[in-house]
């Protein structure tokens, strides 16, 4: 039996060797360039990757998303937004081929509470002008009121918003 003991004993300490030297990268405790040499048992930790933003972030108070064309699909999501005097509504264009007007000159559905200036996301009478998927337009509202709104090439397919803004 002592035979066999001492010969498991020695395959023990060759093998525990082994795993000692394997692990080794160089001359000294250090692995030669100053860093300690790492062992098969301690594994090197894996850095923690750096958070990526996400696509959509939280509104600011007062702030409403509304989203144009979500889906290539001829609409505003949502049609219909409740805000307050002084709040701002974000229109984010998710396709291409959209803008956004309040304008009567676009469209004979548009209308704006008396007293109101109306809004559009394109300069002048240019009803036709689009704006790429990525972009926003933002209107704040400081007139209480509904404001009827459309997407001026797909008003006649149903592409109409409002705006209700309380006191």
């Amino acid at each position: 039996m002592r035979t066999d003991r001492r010969g498991l004993l020695r395959l023990t300490a060759v093998a525990a060797t082994a795993t000692t030297l394997a692990g080794c990268t160089g001359g000294g405790a250090d692995g030669g360039d100053g860093t300690a040499a790492t062992t098969a048992e301690t594994p090197t930790p894996e850095p923690t990757p750096e958070p990526t933003p996400t696509a959509t972030q939280t509104p600011a108070a007062g702030v409403t998303e509304v989203a144009v064309g979500p889906e290539g699909r001829l609409r505003f999501v949502p049609d219909l937004v409740e805000i307050s005097v002084g709040d701002t509504v974000r229109w984010t264009f998710e396709s291409p081929g959209h803008n956004v007007s309040s304008l009567p000159s676009a469209d004979s559905r548009c209308s704006n509470p008396d007293g109101a200036e109306p809004f559009a996301s394109y300069e002048d009478e240019q009803h036709f002008a689009i704006l790429p998927p990525g972009e926003t337009f933002e209107h704040t509202f400081t007139v209480p009121g509904e404001y009827v709104y459309v997407c001026v090439p797909h008003a006649g397919q149903g592409m109409i918003g409002t705006v209700q803004v309380s006191e």
